[in-house]
């Protein structure tokens, strides 16, 4: 009896995991392959997300204290790629990370271990690809500056504060570069400068409307 409630629950797992496999790459499929895409995370306050990242919690903090939306990280999806064997799409993001900088990572990957929801933001422009494909060039490799990324936040004051000496950057500052490469005009949002941007602030930009892509 205890050996067939075991197997049960253990069906029941893979039956949820599948169906969370389904709905991402549904959500995938159904993107606009032309346009900008603007990811948004937001992870919960859980002891998973905060031990595998630390610096979530003063973010978490600073939103509260604002009254802001908790907007922890964002990024964009960079290309796609039809699987033609079971039509498919895959979508690659570029995006900064703590651990290897700034670099390119499979958004389906992302998703099926995330703990939070990712919303999207579809620009009503369509994505120069020459471009898009230049910047990741000129910017994979790029080390991540958590000064920097704290200091994103210090609202209206950064020219106040000494900047650390550092050829890093923090995932809001690498959107922010990307979208004004692509001729979105960021001059509202801290007066364009990404090293104030933080990834609530682009949120609350505006710059299209907002859906959950993915709630997990």
């Amino acid at each position: 009896m205890e050996k067939s409630l075991k197997i049960l629950q253990r069906m029941e797992k893979n039956i949820k995991i599948l169906r969370k496999k389904a709905l991402i790459q549904k959500a995938i499929n159904e993107l606009d392959k032309n346009k900008i895409h603007i990811l948004y995370f937001s992870y919960y306050s859980n002891f998973h997300n905060i031990y595998h990242n630390p610096l979530m919690l003063a973010t978490k903090i600073l939103n509260l204290v604002t009254g802001k939306p908790s907007i922890d990280h964002v990024n964009h999806i960079c290309r796609f790629t039809l699987d033609e064997e079971n039509n498919n799409f895959s979508a690659k993001v570029f995006e900064a990370t703590m651990e290897r900088g700034m670099e390119q990572n499979d958004l389906f990957d992302k998703l099926k271990s995330f703990q939070g929801i990712c919303y999207i933001e579809t620009l009503d422009k369509k994505v120069n690809k020459v471009k898009a494909k230049a910047f990741e060039t000129l910017y994979t490799g790029v080390p991540y500056s958590k000064e920097l990324a704290v200091l994103s936040g210090v609202d209206g004051k950064l020219d106040k504060v000494k900047l650390p000496k550092t050829n890093g950057g923090f995932c809001s500052w690498l959107e922010a570069l990307f979208l004004i490469d692509q001729g979105i005009d960021l001059s509202k949002i801290e007066k364009g400068n990404p090293l104030e941007i933080t990834p609530t602030d682009l949120f609350i930009g505006d710059l299209s409307d907002k859906k959950i892509l993915y709630k997990g």
